[in-house]
């Protein structure tokens, strides 16, 4: 079997139980469109928490925004079809036929997801990896998405991960920078 089979072979063992239970299409859709705006919600918190962390909210939006960077980029030079264009399954959710790898919505919410394992917050860490993983699965379900797709959006965001976290000094500097003008203007 091919590696283009078998990532038909998952997508439709996966998306045939698409449209047989209102209730869980309904969560599935939710949790393929929805979830990944937990991400801002969170960055935000811990920027305006008393309790949060601006050097840290700075290093996941960095995250978040060089890993939707690089899956873009491989998107505009990678062109793979979405199953619905290939008249593959069940669709939940309507979508433009652009290139479906790597999955942005899945890179998005592990490159938010795995700096938290990282940095050995483990139980927000593996919550929001579950989450992630909910969020790919739920791409699949939906009809948008291979499972290779949503692979390559895990290995696009842990390799953006593990290069930031590498180089955190330096980026913990440059965020040090940014939130001291913020507190000096807005908190101070």
């Amino acid at each position: 079997m091919s590696l283009e089979e078998w990532n038909i072979h998952i997508f439709n063992a996966i998306n045939s139980l698409a449209g047989k239970n209102p209730y869980l299409d309904a969560f599935m859709v939710f949790s393929a469109q929805y979830i990944v705006f937990i991400v801002p919600i969170v960055i935000l918190y811990l920027w305006f928490s008393k309790r949060g962390d601006k050097n840290y909210s700075l290093f996941l939006l960095i995250s978040v925004i060089l890993a939707a960077i690089v899956s873009m980029s491989i998107s505009a030079v990678y062109y793979h079809p979405r199953p619905f264009a290939m008249g593959l399954g069940t669709t939940l959710i309507h979508h433009p036929p652009d290139s479906s790898f790597p999955s942005d919505h899945t890179t998005v919410m592990f490159a938010f997801s795995l700096p938290f394992l990282f940095f050995k917050k483990y139980k927000s860490g593996t919550a929001f990896v579950i989450l992630s993983s909910l969020v790919g699965y739920a791409r699949v379900f939906c009809g948008v998405h291979f499972p290779l797709d949503i692979i390559g959006g895990f290995l696009v965001a842990l390799l953006v991960t593990f290069i930031l976290y590498a180089v955190r000094e330096a980026v913990f500097r440059y965020t040090s920078k940014i939130v001291g003008w913020w507190n000096r203007r807005f908190e101070g």
